[in-house]
């Protein structure tokens, strides 16, 4: 086989896709990158297969750690070398006939003329936050006739803007002058995605930051717009196909499955741009988004732990615990309970469910870093327990197969997918659990039926118990999609009206008491919120202790069986929701607790109880009662106070 280089050869598979003439063509055309970084190096790439060999290439910058997810330049081999010299030997090492012409020091005022001199087309890389320098090109191009094109990455998408000759031009059509610098990132980023199909999917805006000019990218987003760019590219030097300028442009999002074609007459001046830039400028300008708290020091082992922890769940979000630091590898948790304020923990297992969730967390969470993990707890005080973490390095730790999970774990509230699990998925939900805890299945139609009635007998305890309003009144955050301290309402699970309707009632117990009484107020929510999820769901299931746990420790060790069991869920990609007051009021009823003064809520109760005790193959030893489903993500869900909220120094 001959290794030497042949053009015709090596550009021989895009013929049929363009003719022999055509590729001849395209060798003799010479094309201007201003940008080696994200786009621009993948530009380059993909027009050297293409088949261009002539290029003028600018860039002033080296490669990073940071560039590594999409710069097509960047590995642990070119870190702090220059992308420009690292892109030309890229492209060499494909076609080593192409001629460059280079600009180390990147595009400025003086040397814009000579870098678009006898340029066939301009492809625009520069970064996104270079505008003067991009103004100062494309005006050039306009006045030279050169054809121009920018392919944005837009999340996993891109969207692309062609600027001919002789047609509407880059000022006419993004109009930044008179604005501040910011205004004119924002208007350049509206004109440039003016269909917005990724808006859907950032899950985390705070990662937009104009003050520091960084915003995130993906190499989808990058490898798409160098797809793109090459079919304009060889669209406007072959003469042929439908090459769209400005005001038209088109949008592909492959994330959402999407693709716009989108039409701004006047550009920016368009009425439906006006009113994006105002809404935009109101949301990112006026009140932007909060950015990631920093109290600019370098986090500690013990903080480092300790923030991936607090994702641990506990009840109602209500994050039962304080860190107080110790030094760097040594911290106390100060673990409270909530059995003054919360019908639901009474005796304030419930709280130790979630005590011992941490605990797991943490675990997990230092093998990421190679720790081992000493615990050494003190009960003494039942209300206030005190567990001291002690963290060593360990060579033989590896990261934990559920670690990458501890943070998207979530509830799934609404209704789920009904597909059975598979035997596999079972067996590694199973496997996950420790010794002494095993599974007890609710898997058919009946089983799912009988289960829909038990949680719909014990959302009627819930909803008409006065003690339960107190808490329910306070854990909901209304017309939020995340909550830092409590469960957004729209995670709920209910619709919007039902959102109004209980958002009204639990401004006082009068309401809610009345409607109860004459209009059955609790029928709604329970359909929503208890009977409908529990058919839309794969399974139902009992964790069962070998033993009925008694002490502070067996709750704890159940809640971190509970905590495996959940974060290998989550690595299923299945939905997970507590389904945990059948177990709560059977075990008061059978200790005697006294949970309600209302004696209608207490005969409800026992009828639940006695469901319960129907269903379960051993009642007095379930730990924790729940359903799986098959689901995506939930939209929204509960988020965690900031690290230096929880952290006692």
């Amino acid at each position: 086989m001959s290794h030497s280089f042949n053009y015709e050869l090596a550009f021989s598979r895009n013929i049929g896709w363009v003719t022999d003439e055509e590729q001849a063509i395209l060798k003799t055309k010479r094309v201007a990158i201003a940008g080696m970084g994200g786009v621009g190096g993948s530009h380059v790439l993909t027009l050297v297969r293409l088949g261009i060999t002539k290029f003028h290439l600018s860039d002033f910058d080296e490669f990073a750690c940071e560039n590594t997810n999409r710069q097509a330049g960047a590995n642990v081999d070119t870190y702090d070398k220059k992308k420009l010299d690292t892109m030309v030997s890229m492209a060499k090492a494909i076609n080593p006939e192409i001629e460059f012409k280079l600009w180390p020091e990147g595009i400025t005022p003086e040397n814009t003329d000579e870098f678009l001199e006898d340029v066939d087309c301009y492809v625009d890389s520069l970064d996104f936050f270079a505008l003067e320098a991009r103004k100062l090109v494309f005006k050039l191009c306009a006045e030279k006739g050169i054809p121009a094109t920018t392919a944005a990455p837009i999340g996993m998408g891109t969207a692309y803007l062609n600027f001919l000759p002789g047609k509407m031009t880059f000022e006419e059509y993004f109009q930044l002058d008179g604005y501040s610098e910011n205004e004119q990132y924002l208007r350049f980023f509206l004109g440039l995605t003016p269909a917005a199909l990724q808006q859907a999917y950032l899950v985390d805006p705070s990662r937009l930051d104009l003050a520091n000019k960084k915003g995130p990218s993906t190499i989808i987003g990058c490898q798409l717009a160098a797809g793109v760019t090459a079919a304009q590219v060889a669209k406007i030097f072959l003469n042929r196909g439908d090459v769209l300028n400005v005001p038209h442009g088109l949008h592909f999002d492959a994330y959402t499955n999407q693709y716009k074609k989108t039409w701004r007459p006047m550009g920016n001046s368009n009425p439906i741009q006006k009113l994006a830039f105002k809404i935009g400028k109101k949301r990112l300008l006026d009140n932007p988004p909060p950015q990631k708290a920093s109290d600019n020091h370098e986090l500690t082992n013990a903080e480092k732990i300790i923030d991936l922890a607090r994702w641990a769940p506990s009840g109602d979000n209500t994050q039962c615990w304080r860190f107080k630091l110790i030094n760097e590898d040594n911290f106390i948790i100060i673990a409270n309970d909530t059995r003054d304020s919360v019908v639901y923990d009474l005796d304030g297992h419930s709280s130790h469910l979630a005590h011992g969730a941490l605990l797991e967390t943490i675990d997990i969470a230092a093998s990421q870093y190679g720790f081992s993990v000493n615990i050494e707890p003190d009960y003494s005080d039942k209300t206030l327990l005190q567990i001291k973490v002690s963290l060593s390095k360990d060579d033989s730790v590896k990261t934990h197969a559920l670690a990458p999970y501890i943070k998207t774990r979530t509830v799934q509230r609404r209704a789920m997918g009904v597909n059975p699990l598979t035997h596999a998925e079972k067996e590694e939900l199973i496997e996950a659990l420790p010794e002494g805890y095993s599974i007890q299945w609710f898997e058919t139609k009946e089983d799912k039926l009988a289960i829909a009635k038990l949680n719909f007998c014990n959302a009627k305890t819930r909803l008409t118990m006065y003690e339960a309003y107190n808490v329910h009144k306070e854990i909901i955050e209304w017309n939020k999609q995340f909550s830092e301290t409590k469960i957004p309402e729209q995670a709920l699970g209910v619709d919007w009206p039902t959102a109004r309707l209980m958002q009204w009632l639990f401004k006082s117990w009068g309401r809610v008491k009345f409607f109860n009484t004459f209009l059955a107020g609790t029928i709604l929510p329970r359909i929503q919120l208890d009977f409908i999820p529990s058919l839309k769901s794969s399974a139902h299931f009992a964790i069962v202790a070998s033993k009925a746990p008694e002490t502070i420790e067996e709750y704890i060790n159940a809640g971190r069986a509970l905590q495996r069991f959940w974060l290998t869920a989550t690595k299923l990609q299945l939905g997970f929701q507590p389904e945990q007051t059948p177990v709560i009021f059977s075990r008061y009823i059978d200790n005697d607790i006294q949970f309600t003064q209302d004696n209608d809520v207490i005969g409800n109760a026992n009828k639940g109880k006695a469901m319960y005790e129907s269903l379960l193959q051993e009642p007095k030893n379930t730990v924790f009662l729940g359903r799986v489903g098959r689901s995506k993500a939930p939209k929204s869900r509960s988020t965690r106070k900031p690290l230096n909220d929880l952290i006692i120094r």
